[in-house]
């Protein structure tokens, strides 16, 4: 039975359930048919005592000459232990009082009814052999209603089982063939119902298979833009192999560029990979911490990096004139996300001597950061796939970068309830940051 398939467990059950019940209804007919088939004996019994009793003489054994049946009450009338007078079916019987009770069992099945008045004392056996048959064609009767009930309950079981189990076989049936030809989409309904159980399971199953479908699908396609974008690296080492490989006749110089061709190459797949791994964390949008984070302090420290990196692009950091900016944020993804933003902003955007702004504006419930280049813009023919992994548009084609810095801001800004926009025109592009305000808000967004 652990094994059996649930259609068979529900079977066993209904039919457990039903010949349960009809035993439960069987025992408690028959306790309550003999506690009064018990009562109308102990009555009848006490009848014939007030009968007996109450006359004397000739109408007295008129009335026991009556008792001459087997199945007639049998009377006895003892005074100081003797016989005095008795029904006619008692001549061969010798009163036995008993001592368990007032039932008889031999020789014949009875009630036994005893009252002493005065010095005489009255035995009334009421047989109850009637009675026992009686509740022996019950017991048969009811024993043949269990053995329907148990066959009913199997045919019952079974259509009832199989009909509840059809959506579950319908849903069954559509994976075995989504497996069958590798193509997985929502299930159809499999109720007729249309607002049950099985219906909401199959809603449920749908969205996971859609949701499990887009992640196998966003994995296949990342799997397949790395090895992409990994091929041009691991080229470039094994052609420099081969050069190096030539160890007896290579020149100095060239080996010298070699080794340092293939330390950028090694270094370009090493950003790659931990920006795809930063990606693929922030993209499965699992819980981040967020704690009210101090905003000023990033921001110098990114404008200190980039000054470093570009001294001679001019970043201009714009506050807004309150005591401290707090925002909800992670800190580790915050400063990833501006980095991003910024360094984006002096790869495409950035001139030199033409400066790249910073502005921060603090409203009830947001603060805004903007970074925004006077470069020449983006193309409107890239900016649908600005956020695409790996792409890259016309204007930053020949550029160093990997293609994941806009996609993994987006993401992380995602990870922190945040918002990333962009505006683009001919005189530049502004990426707006949007934060929780910290200062504003008793916590993060639920």
């Amino acid at each position: 039975m652990k094994h059996a398939s649930l259609r068979t467990r529900l079977t066993v059950q209904t039919i457990a359930a039903i010949v349960s019940l009809v035993i439960f209804l069987a025992a408690v007919t028959l306790v309550a048919v003999s506690i009064h088939l018990y009562d109308a004996a102990v009555s009848d019994a006490f009848t014939v005592y007030d009968g007996v009793a109450e006359v004397h003489g000739a109408t007295r054994q008129a009335l026991l000459h009556a008792y001459d049946r087997d199945l007639d009450p049998h009377v006895w009338i003892i005074q100081n232990s003797r016989i005095v007078a008795r029904s006619p079916n008692t001549l061969h019987q010798v009163p036995t009082l008993s001592h368990f009770g007032p039932l008889v069992l031999k020789p014949i099945p009875s009630i036994q009814f005893v009252r002493q008045r005065g010095t005489l004392q009255y035995i009334v056996d009421w047989p109850i052999s009637p009675d026992i048959d009686i509740m022996g064609d019950l017991v048969l009767v009811l024993g043949v209603v269990t053995i329907v009930s148990a066959v009913v309950g199997i045919i019952l079981g079974r259509w009832i089982t199989g009909r509840v189990l059809e959506p579950v076989q319908r849903m069954t049936t559509a994976v075995q063939e989504m497996i069958v030809q590798g193509k997985y989409h929502p299930v159809a309904n499999p109720s007729p119902q249309g607002g049950d159980e099985f219906s909401q399971l199959s809603r449920v199953f749908s969205q996971l298979i859609t949701i499990l479908t887009e992640r196998w699908e966003r994995d296949r396609t990342l799997l397949a833009e790395a090895a992409h974008q990994l091929r041009t690296p691991l080229e470039v080492i094994r052609g420099n192999l081969d050069i190096l490989s030539q160890w007896d006749v290579i020149e100095p110089a060239i080996e010298q560029e070699s080794l340092v061709a293939m330390d950028r190459a090694v270094s370009d797949m090493t950003h790659m990979v931990g920006d795809l791994l930063t990606l693929e964390r922030a993209g499965r949008q699992l819980p981040v911490a967020l704690d009210p984070l101090p905003l000023e302090p990033l921001l110098e420290d990114i404008v200190e990096d980039a000054r470093a990196l570009r001294p001679d692009i001019p970043l201009q950091l714009s506050l807004p004139p309150v005591s401290e900016i707090m925002i909800w944020a992670n800190e580790d993804y915050t400063r990833r996300t501006l980095w991003a933003v910024v360094d984006n902003a002096l790869k495409y955007g950035g001139s030199p001597g033409v400066p790249i702004s910073i502005v921060v504006r603090v409203n009830n419930s947001d603060v805004i950061v903007s970074i925004a280049d006077q470069g020449p813009g983006i193309p409107p023919e890239d900016m649908p796939h600005l956020f695409e992994r790996f792409y890259r548009g016309q204007s930053s084609r020949g550029s160093s970068g990997t293609g994941l810095g806009l996609s993994i801001a987006k993401a992380l800004m995602s990870s922190q309830q945040g918002r990333l926009d962009l505006q683009s025109s001919p005189d530049g592009t502004t990426i707006m940051l949007s934060f929780r305000n910290a200062a504003m808000a008793s916590g993060p967004r639920l």
